[in-house]
């Protein structure tokens, strides 16, 4: 299988020379889904960020495909085929979820019936997505929309950023059955960077443990990761 993302020895945070990254380095394989767990504070995000060049990293090298993507900007990126759904859901909340959909799939208009066909919250007719506010809908379909508008350029890669993180339980079982969707359907590979540690491990191919900047092993059973973590606080 080969290499779809390299990241070699990745230093950064949101401030100059205040480091939250320190040496980050990993490789992503073609169509696998990798966890990058760990406690809150860890880095997690920060990294996911990082790569999508939405904060500044001062050192390192991020590749995609064969090319080194370090320079580019998150716009760049996300034409590459890099996207990120980021952390609570993001939508544009004064407009309606099909505006939301349509400034998403401005470049990929002919995604949106691929993502109808997996979304359960878009599977209705167009009037009712226009009539329904994005600020009206429960915390599990908010995702379910930042997932679609994440998912509509159409990416080769996708970042989901702590997916489960404020959903309800339901909302989590739902969150998950839809990401195995996705895979199946859509066969993209996936970074999940998620504190849901059993989620993560039994969606995952492989799963990687940050800690204080660094991506320190990688370990499949949970039992051993919760005890790394409680350790190695």
């Amino acid at each position: 299988m080969s290499e779809i993302l390299k990241i070699n020895n990745l230093w950064g945070g949101y401030k100059a020379h205040v480091d939250i990254l320190h040496g980050v380095s990993m490789k992503v394989q073609h169509g696998e889904a990798l966890g990058i767990i760990g406690l809150n504070g860890s880095g997690k995000s920060t990294l996911g960020k990082a790569i999508m060049n939405m904060i500044p990293f001062r050192k390192g090298e991020i590749s995609f495909g064969s090319n080194d993507v370090s320079s580019l900007t998150t716009s760049q990126l996300s034409h590459c085929g890099i996207s990120i759904m980021q952390q609570g859901g993001k939508v544009f909340q004064t407009l309606s979820v099909w505006d939301n959909l349509k400034l998403a799939l401005s470049k990929q208009p002919n995604v949106l019936e691929t993502l109808r066909s997996i979304i359960p919250m878009l599977q209705v007719p167009k009037k009712e997505l226009q009539r329904m506010m994005a600020d009206t809908l429960s915390g599990g379909e908010k995702h379910q929309l930042s997932l679609a508008m994440t998912l509509a350029t159409n990416p080769h890669l996708v970042i989901l950023d702590e997916p489960s993180a404020g959903l309800s339980p339901k909302a989590v079982e739902d969150m998950y059955q839809l990401l195995h969707a996705i895979r199946n359907v859509l066969g993209i590979t996936i970074i999940l960077i998620e504190q849901n540690i059993a989620r993560a491990i039994d969606f995952c191919d492989r799963c990687m443990l940050m800690s204080q900047g660094l991506l320190t092993f990688e370990k499949i059973d949970k039992f051993e990761v919760l005890e790394e973590i409680m350790f190695n606080k």
